[in-house]
This record gives C-alpha cells, sequence and structure tokens, in this order.
C-alpha cells in the first residue's frame, strides 16, 4: 500500500472512530472471543509495548510487530517508517534521547474476525517535557497472536 493510500485510510479511520461513543467497544467478534478476554489481551499487549520501550528492550519491542508493519508520525521523515526493523531503529533513537512511556490508556476496540483497531491516549516524556497524545492500532491475528501491522501516532 503506497504512502498516500495509507494516510487517506487513517484520516478515515479516525473520522469514523471519532463518530461513536465515548465507550469501548467490540464489533464482529470470532466466536468464543469476549469483550473481557480481548481488553485483557490488547491491555496486555499495551502493557508489553510500554514496558520493552522504557527498558529500552528492542528485541520484546519487535515480537510485537509484523515483519511488513509501519508507523506513521509527523516526526518521521516523509510521515512513514516501513518495516519492522526501521520501526524499531526508529524507537531506539526515541529511548536514546531519553524518551519514556508513562501510560497507555485503551480508549476504544473495534475488532472483526482477525483484524482490531485500538484508539489509545498515552502519556510521556519527551526530552524531559510532559507530552500527551493519541495512537491507532491496527493489529492482525497471526497465527493465534495479535501483532501490531499499522501504528499511527498523533501529539
Amino acid at each position: 500500500m503506497n504512502s498516500c493510500l495509507q494516510i487517506f485510510f487513517f484520516v478515515f479511520l479516525l473520522l469514523n472512530i471519532r463518530a461513536v461513543p465515548k465507550t469501548l467497544q467490540l464489533n464482529l467478534m470470532p466466536s468464543g472471543d469476549t469483550l473481557s478476554t480481548n481488553l485483557e489481551v490488547f491491555q496486555t499487549l499495551a502493557n508489553e509495548w510500554k514496558d520493552a520501550y522504557n527498558n529500552n528492550n528492542l528485541i520484546k519491542l519487535s515480537l510485537l510487530y509484523s515483519e511488513n508493519s509501519d508507523y506513521i508520525s509527523s516526526h518521521v521523515n516523509g510521515l512513514v517508517t516501513e518495516g519492522r526493523d526501521n520501526i524499531i531503529a526508529y524507537f531506539g533513537k526515541g529511548i536514546e534521547l531519553g524518551g519514556h512511556i508513562d501510560s497507555i490508556e485503551i480508549l476504544k476496540i473495534n475488532l472483526s474476525c482477525d483484524i482490531a483497531t485500538l484508539f489509545c491516549k498515552y502519556e510521556a516524556k519527551n526530552c524531559g517535557e510532559k507530552v500527551i497524545g493519541r495512537n491507532l492500532l491496527i493489529l492482525k491475528r497471526i497465527k493465534d497472536k495479535w501483532q501490531i501491522i499499522i501504528h499511527m501516532t498523533v501529539v
């Protein structure tokens, strides 16, 4: 998928996510999945991401992303970093500069079969300054494991 199409797709998703109520939602759950089970799984994933980042564990961080994942942020050249290795290298630079994630809160979940979107609020310290931002994560269940395929950050 080219960069322009990805950006259009995310703007479309953000507009649609804003139109729904502020309650946690799950749509079209696969059989056997429940609200509490999925919320636990996704909150665990968010905590693993935060802990790996804060402990400079780039190997553990990389395991949360699919090989061909994309990271979209106004802080990266060209707005998109493509590929797990490039994403992890980018986060490694942020860690070296003293970045620290204080919290990640899942605000909304949409789930359809093996694709999930998570809309999250995060609080962090970048260069000693507190920032509050939003993440949109698109995850795909691959061999019974959820992996991030697209990660978008807005500060």
